[in-house]
Formats: C-alpha cells, sequence, structure tokens
C-alpha cells in the first residue's frame, strides 16, 4: 500500500514538472498532459494509422508523416558540390571509383592510341600548349587526364575526354 501511494506521489510531481516542457507553444497542449507528438503517437498504430488531424498537429519529432514518395536519382548527388578533378591529385584521380567525379571525363585507352609521355599537345585553333608529361589512368586503364607541361613550367591538367590524337600530337578541345 505504501509503495502504491509513494509511486503515484513520484509518478504525480514528475508529470508536474515535466508540464511545462510538454505543452505545445501557445498554450496549447497535446492531450493527457503530452505534447502533440507525444498524443498523436499514442493512437498512431490504431484503426489503420494516424488521421490527417494527427499529423498535421504533430511535432517533427513525433515520427508521423503523410505517405511519401521516394524517388531514385541516378546522378551522382557530388557532382554539385565536388571541386573535382581540377583540385585533386593525379593519384587521387587514378584511384578514384568509376562512380565518383573524379573518374568524369576518362575515356577508354583505345580511343586514344599511343598516348604518351613526350607528345606535342595543341589547342584546337592550333596553338601549343607543350608537352604530355603525365598520363593518368583508371584502374581498367581508362584514360583519365593528361598533365601537360608547357615551355615556361605551367602545368595543365587536361581530362581524356577533351583530348584527340592525330599523327602523334595530341589536340584538345578545352582552352586552359
Amino acid at each position: 500500500m505504501i509503495r502504491t501511494i509513494f509511486t503515484a506521489t513520484l509518478a504525480g510531481t514528475a508529470l508536474a514538472l515535466a508540464a511545462p516542457a510538454l505543452a505545445a507553444p501557445g498554450g496549447h497542449g497535446g492531450g493527457a498532459g503530452m505534447g502533440a507528438g507525444a498524443g498523436a503517437n499514442m493512437h498512431a498504430g490504431t484503426m489503420g494509422g494516424p488521421s490527417a488531424t494527427a499529423i498535421d498537429h504533430a511535432n517533427v519529432n513525433a515520427g508521423l508523416s503523410a505517405p511519401t514518395t521516394t524517388t531514385t536519382t541516378t546522378t551522382n548527388p557530388a557532382v554539385g558540390v565536388s571541386q573535382g578533378p581540377a583540385h585533386a591529385s593525379a593519384n587521387g584521380i587514378a584511384h578514384a571509383n568509376s562512380h565518383s567525379v573524379l573518374a568524369s571525363g576518362s575515356v577508354p585507352s583505345t580511343s586514344l592510341p599511343n598516348l604518351t609521355t613526350g607528345l606535342t599537345v595543341n589547342t584546337s585553333g592550333g596553338t601549343s600548349l607543350g608537352t604530355v608529361s603525365q598520363v593518368v589512368t583508371g584502374s581498367d586503364g581508362s584514360v583519365r587526364m593528361v598533365i601537360v607541361t608547357s615551355p615556361t613550367g605551367q602545368t595543365y591538367r587536361l581530362p581524356g575526354s577533351s583530348l584527340s590524337i592525330s599523327g602523334g600530337v595530341v589536340t584538345t578541345t578545352q582552352t586552359p
């Protein structure tokens, strides 16, 4: 008997102390001394789920929500926020996953036959940029990037997709 009285007193005191924290903004409580989310959650499993009113009045932590539609996107979300190959190391680009933005611009090595260091690189307008100083390939053998060094020592990082090769001269469509 004493245990029951003690438990009831303790529960009542805890509820009285927690009441301000459970009340919703504007003085509208969630019913039965609970916040809107807690009151709505109590009945979430009955009669086929929460009502539209319960969903509308529930707080964000209640776990109640209207049915949602899931859409699968096949684009790489990192494309919009990544600094990309321009800021990555050649080693990072070479070891990047094929789904990584760092692998964008790669082409099969068969599309650039005989690409090697020392070849002259020109722009599509015919201006000489320099010579190929490094060919960065992926684990699958694709050409991911070519590093070109100008006669003044400036380096250009060109994606494989911007290159073509003819007669031992590499031409790029990208303007550095």
